[in-house]
């Protein structure tokens, strides 16, 4: 069974990109997070690179480089597909991502609320999704910059 264009992915599980725990069925946050270490967040809390936040920086958290190509869906606030195209994943950082070479059909976004479905296609990343909301536009890079509010793993393949 394929995934139809005209709704969000099918997912597997899905964590808060907000508190890092498992969300349930009712969108509520799990009561008892993740692993029995806690979340994959507070396991990351506890590396050295966590701690880079107490340096000097322009951003934030600091983004990696990366070159991911992707589907992308725009959805409305009521998960109405608005268009479905293609990107690239260009960096990325612990709170968002930046999508550039943006591919779609209708060459433009909508004027009302919206958000993103981003599903990886690549190698390591592929089958893993992302629901964002975008917080700016990069005109260089044809793109638009994202913060994301929710991660899955996607049930259909992304081809």
């Amino acid at each position: 069974m394929s995934e139809q264009p005209d709704s969000p992915a099918k997912r597997l599980g899905r964590i808060s990109a907000r508190t890092g725990k498992p969300i349930i069925g009712n969108g509520e946050d799990a009561k008892a997070g993740g692993t029995p270490d806690g979340t994959v967040f507070e396991a990351a809390e506890r590396t050295a690179e966590f701690f880079d936040h107490l340096h000097t920086h322009y951003r934030k958290m600091r983004r990696t480089d990366v070159r991911i190509p992707a589907r992308v869906k725009v959805l409305l606030e009521n998960n109405t597909v608005y268009d479905t195209g293609t990107a690239t994943v260009t960096n990325m950082s612990p709170s968002g991502l930046l999508l550039a070479d943006v591919e779609l059909p209708q060459r433009s976004y909508p004027t009302a609320p919206f958000k993103l479905e981003i599903l990886m296609q690549s190698g390591d990343w592929e089958g893993i999704g992302l629901e964002a909301v975008p917080v700016r536009f990069e005109p260089k890079h044809h793109g638009i910059g994202v913060k994301y509010a929710e991660i899955f793993i996607a049930v259909e393949p992304t081809a």
